[in-house]
């Protein structure tokens, strides 16, 4: 039975993969791949038309009659393991429009799932690793609360790039209302970004000025002084974003003190 599972699982995900390649464009592949500096192979489809196949391929192969729910989700994350970025979003739209709505997301096995992706290495750049915090992971912290916040929160410590940057991106839509969320959402949200932000690496340092940003809508006074605090970790891109929205003459001379530490 198990090697039956896999088999149908590898024909859908053979149709999905024609589909998608009959709307293929090559400009478009060019484009992205050109984008993302060819880190990663596309087939040239956009965002509308990956769902619209989705949606279709879902209906057209009766898959909510033929597979379990439990079938349904192996084969969402099946999905992330292949090579196109395509069909990585259609995985992160199976989650979204599909799994999601049917109530078939469990956070905690469903977040280890997605940690195990990360350190198998089948999310390796920025577009995928957002696309998946922004459209699952922040949607499930804002249905369950704190205690997928904090679980998701454990990801800063981890040793793989994209997976600690998750830990900051997943909160950017809900960064805005800061404590709003629940109480301690701001401190728990900082001690991310202090540990994330101590890494070299860009995407590390941009996913804490983007959810930085966010943060500073509701309590300003806080983003500025943990940026005080941890100026010297920051880069000017990183500064540049997590001060946009702040009144010039802070944000300026935060830009400058950054400047007179990187000379010295």
């Amino acid at each position: 039975m198990k090697n039956k599972n896999l088999r149908d699982r590898s024909h859908l995900i053979r149709d999905l993969q024609r589909r998608l390649e009959k709307i293929a464009n090559a400009k478009t592949k060019a484009w992205w791949e050109r984008y993302l500096k060819q880190i990663i192979p596309f087939r040239g489809v956009k965002m509308d038309g990956i769902r619209s196949v989705l949606h279709t391929w879902y209906a057209q192969n009766k898959i909510a009659d033929t597979l379990t729910p439990g079938m349904q989700k192996k084969l969402a994350l099946a999905l992330f393991r292949e090579k196109h970025a395509e069909d990585k979003l259609a995985g992160i739209l199976f989650f979204q429009a599909i799994l999601e709505p049917q109530g078939q997301v469990d956070w905690r096995k469903d977040q280890e799932d997605f940690a195990q992706l990360f350190r198998d290495g089948h999310i390796f750049d920025w577009n995928i690793c957002d696309w998946l915090c922004v459209r699952v992971l922040g949607p499930l912290i804002q249905q369950v609360g704190k205690p997928c916040a904090q679980a998701l929160s454990e990801w800063r410590k981890a040793g793989n790039l994209w997976q600690r940057r998750a830990s900051v991106v997943a909160f950017v839509n809900l960064a805005k209302r800061g404590n709003g969320n629940f109480r301690g959402f701001t401190p728990m949200l900082l001690r991310n970004c202090s540990v994330v932000l101590k890494h070299p690496e860009r995407f590390s340092k941009t996913g804490v000025g983007w959810v930085l940003r966010e943060l500073a809508q509701s309590d300003v006074d806080t983003v500025i002084a943990f940026i005080d605090t941890n100026l010297e970790s920051f880069s000017r891109e990183s500064l540049n974003n997590a001060t946009k929205h702040m009144p010039d003459k802070t944000r300026q001379r935060l830009i400058q003190s950054l400047s007179r530490a990187s000379s010295e």
